[in-house]
């Protein structure tokens, strides 16, 4: 057994190990917060007609592109207004030509009677009669012109309201809300569906009242989308300073940096924010192990192991802060599972 033990000693004491030394490094400080996605900008799409709803294209959660048919209103009511404006137009007409017959005949009785005044065959008051006979027809003609001319615009803004039956998606974006169906009435100003636009798509969490003096507008931030399983830089665009009175927690939001269609509203995310920096004492991740359930690292202490138990203050890609390390010790690299205390380095 004596012997067993001493060809072991001999081999770990001829295990050459990986050593890194402890370094003091400016680490940012940062805090992660729960949130969602949501679009910013929403576009509630009504129509201006007042009608039965023929049929609806889309459904909530189906993305949509601008121009796309969202749904259509019964325009039964339309070709019934179209149909009333065209005979108000057609009596116009009518209107307009027996207004001008008349009047060609008053300008003729007023030339003739014209000629009668002249030559003294008629009385003045005769004559006087004639000339406001003739002007009233002129003036009965203009009238009906303007009625025409009314009439013409209703049917042209009975034929306009076609359109209006068949309404379209005026953006890019994502059913969030339906608030009709097929066979309700439709009402001017009315929302049948909400559009959220995808390019609007924000990040929002609520923190903590003791950590909003510490977020600023501005302020740098990485915001991790589980679905997607990607990080993308963001910034904080504004802080709601009216909390939450049952949570004591604020509203903050974060825009993107960088555009990136596939996010959609109201996916999960981690919202990591820098809210400062200052100097750490770092090892390399992979020096951290763990002895009878607790995280600490191997340090060198006169060519021999020593195990320190410590506290993970944050990561900083491969290397880790940590407390009741100094820097310039050395640390053990990927230390083996069998390595104890007193074990040689050397």
């Amino acid at each position: 057994m004596k012997k067993i033990l001493s060809i072991s000693l001999i081999a770990l004491s001829a295990f050459a190990y990986n050593l890194a030394p402890a370094q003091l490094k400016t680490i940012d400080i940062t805090k992660t917060y729960s949130g969602d996605t949501y679009a910013k900008e929403q576009v509630m799409v009504s129509t201006r007609l007042m009608g039965y709803i023929k049929k609806i294209n889309v459904e909530e959660g189906d993305v949509v592109k601008k121009g796309e048919l969202l749904f259509e209103v019964d325009p039964s009511d339309i070709y019934s207004m179209i149909n009333q404006a065209r005979a108000g137009v057609l009596q116009a007409q009518n209107a307009v030509l027996m207004a001008e017959l008349a009047y060609a005949d008053a300008k003729k009785d007023y030339d003739r009677f014209s000629n009668l005044y002249k030559q003294g065959s008629i009385s003045k008051r005769d004559f006087d009669k004639m000339t406001l006979n003739m002007k009233m027809r002129k003036s009965q003609v203009e009238m009906a012109k303007a009625m025409l001319a009314q009439a013409k615009a209703g049917l042209e803004q009975a034929l306009s309201q076609q359109k209006y039956a068949k309404v379209y998606s005026p953006i890019d974006g994502v059913v969030i809300r339906k608030l009709a169906n097929v066979g309700d009435m439709s009402l001017p100003g009315h929302p049948v569906v909400i559009l959220a636009n995808l390019n609007s798509v924000q990040a929002r969490a609520f923190v903590k009242a003791e950590d909003v003096k510490l977020i600023k507008k501005g302020q740098d931030a990485e915001v991790y989308i589980s679905a997607l399983d990607e990080k993308v830089p963001a910034q904080v665009s504004s802080i709601i300073l009216s909390g939450d009175m049952a949570t004591h927690s604020y509203l903050v939001k974060f825009k993107f940096l960088q555009e990136n269609k596939d996010i959609l509203p109201g996916m999960y995310a981690k919202i990591r924010v820098k809210i400062g920096s200052k100097k750490e004492v770092v090892v390399p991740y992979d020096a951290l192990t763990s002895r009878g359930g607790i995280i600490g690292v191997f340090v060198d202490n006169n060519g021999k192991a020593e195990f320190r138990p410590v506290k993970i203050l944050s990561q900083d890609g491969n290397n880790v802060a940590v407390t009741n390390v100094q820097a310039g010790e050395e640390v053990v690299v990927l230390p083996p599972a069998n390595m104890t205390d007193s074990t040689p380095l050397n």
